[in-house]
């Protein structure tokens, strides 16, 4: 039997792809997707903060467009940074043009700079995020944009922050597309993400949702509480009723944060589990607000950088879908991080994040506010910083000697997307599909 912790993305995946395979799906929440989810309140339509489909993977863009059939809509992407109060495109790095001039003399200098250089003796892995910035993207475009709104982002010095993550995410451009941006010529779009995929209706929820009829078995409302990983035995517990149900598993699949894991396995050496409660990352409150007048911006979302916004992005779902709202509205989700202990009043919150939209002129001092409601994301981004580089691998190497198998964004602790998240659970579910068949004709 194969035991899934976790109806997320990867979990579902994994059910999904296991074909024949007898398994169990357990799920703490009362409904489906994890952090992909999507709620409605007052004739509004609110995704847990910002849901995209991009693709890099053919075969898990096909999946997905079989899933969901006609129900995705394509959009090209209309994202902007708001600093010195001027709307740049997105990504910051090609897109100055616009700015004061001391200012995009400073970031086209500084990449320069960059690239007259000696190339950097640092290897790659001990490099810093704010040393990659530097080395990568100069001074200028460091001070005005990748520093700031990062450091507002992760609440942490970017010297704390390892930079084997960024290279998907902040793709160091060629001279000539700094250049261009600078002068406002624009001959193609840069980034990962230059168009996405979004439901037609009903939010991102339906993504998750569209597993469910090729899912035998999937059981809500039940909560991990021990694993004894030496007799292969997880104990979870119903929410509602209270009851206990213990389950033998040959492979526990986990998509659960790896510090939730490690504290429920009772017989892991002590230094793993010291090295589990070392793993830091950041919290997000999501913090949905409508407002009783249309189009109050045209964009899809926005960044942030500047310290006088409490904020470091704001979008507009009704941009991505006018069936997510009421007629005569505008709605958006404001995301402003946080460290995961520390907590402020919903009222105080509400007035930071409206005072900063009226800063920005996207909202107004007349605007009637018809929905404010938070969601306080606990676990948003995971830190990678030197002692995960150390923790994280041996950690999952000893779970996997004792057959668990964690994955999916914060199963391995890392930052990936949700087609990763799918990618992953259909890649274990094939391996323990051939493993399953190779024990059964041995």
């Amino acid at each position: 039997m194969i035991v899934i912790v976790g109806a997320g993305l990867a979990g579902l995946s994994t059910a999904y792809h296991l074909a024949g395979v007898p398994y169990r799906l357990y799920e703490r929440e009362s409904e489906v997707g994890g952090l992909c989810r999507s709620y409605r309140k007052d004739g509004f339509t609110f995704d847990y903060t910002g849901h995209l489909l991009h693709f890099r993977q053919p075969a898990i863009r096909t999946l997905v467009e079989q899933l969901l059939a006609a129900k995705l809509h394509q959009h090209s992407r209309k994202s902007f940074v708001y600093s010195h109060q001027t709307y740049t495109e997105y990504p910051f790095q090609v897109n100055t043009h616009g700015l004061p001039p001391e200012v995009v003399q400073e970031c086209l200098m500084g990449f320069i700079t960059t690239l007259l250089q000696p190339a950097s003796t640092i290897d790659q892995k001990d490099r810093s995020f704010k040393q990659w910035i530097l080395s990568n993207l100069g001074e200028g475009m460091a001070k005005h944009f990748m520093v700031p709104f990062n450091e507002k982002l992760w609440k942490v010095s970017l010297d704390e922050l390892t930079s084997d993550w960024v290279s998907w995410l902040v793709p160091k451009p060629e001279l000539k597309d700094v250049v261009n941006g600078a002068l406002g010529i624009k001959n193609k779009a840069f980034g990962y993400n230059p168009s996405f995929l979004y439901p037609a209706a009903d939010g991102i929820r339906v993504l998750p949702e569209s597993f469910l009829p090729g899912i035998t078995s999937v059981t809500n409302n039940i909560e991990l509480m021990e694993v004894d990983t030496k007799r292969r035995h997880a104990t979870f517990r119903n929410r509602c009723s209270g009851t206990s149900v213990t389950e033998h598993y040959e492979s526990l699949v986990s998509t659960i944060p790896v510090p939730e894991l490690v504290r429920r396995c009772l017989d892991l050496p002590a230094p793993l589990k010291t090295a589990a409660e070392g793993l830091r990352w950041v919290s997000v409150y999501n913090l949905n607000m409508a407002v009783a007048r249309e189009q109050v911006s045209d964009k899809h979302w926005l960044y942030f950088p500047e310290p006088e916004f409490p904020f470091y992005r704001v979008g507009f779902p009704m941009n991505f879908s006018p069936s997510l709202g009421r007629p005569g509205c505008s709605s958006m989700y404001v995301e402003i991080s946080h460290r995961p202990m520390e907590h402020q009043p919903v009222d105080q919150l509400v007035a930071q994040a409206r005072a900063g939209l009226e800063q920005a002129g996207i909202l107004r001092p007349s605007d009637d506010m018809v929905v404010s409601d938070l969601k306080d994301l606990h676990y948003a981004y995971v830190y990678f910083d030197r002692h995960r580089a150390r923790a994280i691998p041996a950690i999952l190497s000893e779970l996997e000697r004792r057959g668990i198998y964690s994955i999916g964004r914060y199963g391995r602790w890392e930052h990936t997307s949700m087609e990763d998240a799918i990618g992953q659970g259909k890649q274990l579910a094939e391996r323990l599909r051939l493993e399953q068949n190779h024990a059964m004709s041995a």
